[in-house]
């Protein structure tokens, strides 16, 4: 008898329910110390002891237990354990089915999160590209300084305001920074938390009504990450509107 035969029916011989003839030929081959089908034996009394070990113990009710035992009875040349193969086959096919069930059930709620944050990146950058089209929308660029924060506001008076920047060193954990509008003569107006990406750079859009007439500049402040009603930093990257 061949490995690849012997191997088919090694789980039919640990679970005692091969005919006479073809369990001689198991255990003839196995007596030729052959250490393939020898640890495949193991593996098929291993994997046997788990799946049978997995079925809860239950007593059946009497009419079931009837209907059970007078369905078997007629059929006596059928060895005995052979229903107890069929039931490992059964939990075996149960334990694989809710496992891949978990498997499938996490793929999907991977998948969701991964459709929700492309549709959000997707609709962010449609409202960008949207904001940037707007013929009215224009730049106030911060003095570049190399190896520095630097930036460029684009104003837009029926749109709001957008800040494109670089090089921001990335804040610590629950700090973020935030955006002013800072309108002629009265207190800087919050507009808007965010954090850089990791390389420092940022895309930030505040929507709004902006009267170039009324401000006077915009700024930066780093803040919690909640955001603050005022400035509690240095602002920076602080650019003057006059001339839009």
């Amino acid at each position: 008898m061949s490995c690849e035969t012997n191997n088919e029916l090694l789980e039919l011989y640990a679970l005692d329910v091969l005919d006479p003839e073809e369990r001689e030929q198991v255990e003839a081959h196995l007596r030729e110390d052959c250490i393939r089908c020898t640890t495949g034996l193991r593996r098929a009394y291993a994997f046997n002891t788990a799946i049978l070990g997995s079925l809860p113990l239950q007593q059946p009710s009497a009419g079931l237990r009837a209907r059970v035992i007078n369905s078997i009875q007629p059929k006596r040349t059928r060895p005995p354990l052979a229903w107890v193969a069929v039931a490992a086959g059964l939990a075996a096919a149960t334990i694989w089915l809710g496992f891949e069930n978990q498997r499938r059930a996490r793929e999907l709620s991977i998948a969701r999160v991964e459709t929700r944050s492309l549709q959000q990146l997707s609709e962010e950058l449609s409202r960008s590209l949207t904001f940037l089209r707007d013929p009215e929308t224009r730049p106030a660029s911060a003095k570049p300084d190399a190896n520095k924060p630097r930036g460029t506001y684009f104003v837009n008076p029926r749109s709001g305001v957008m800040l494109i920047a670089s090089n921001l060193p990335v804040p610590a954990a629950g700090r973020a920074y935030e955006m002013w509008v800072i309108p002629k003569g009265q207190a800087p107006r919050p507009a808007g938390v965010f954090r850089p990406e990791a390389d420092g750079t940022v895309v930030h859009l505040q929507s709004g009504l902006i009267d170039l007439g009324a401000v006077q500049a915009f700024a930066i402040t780093e803040e919690p990450e909640t955001g603050s009603s005022a400035p509690t930093t240095t602002p920076f990257l602080v650019t003057p509107v006059q001339g839009l």
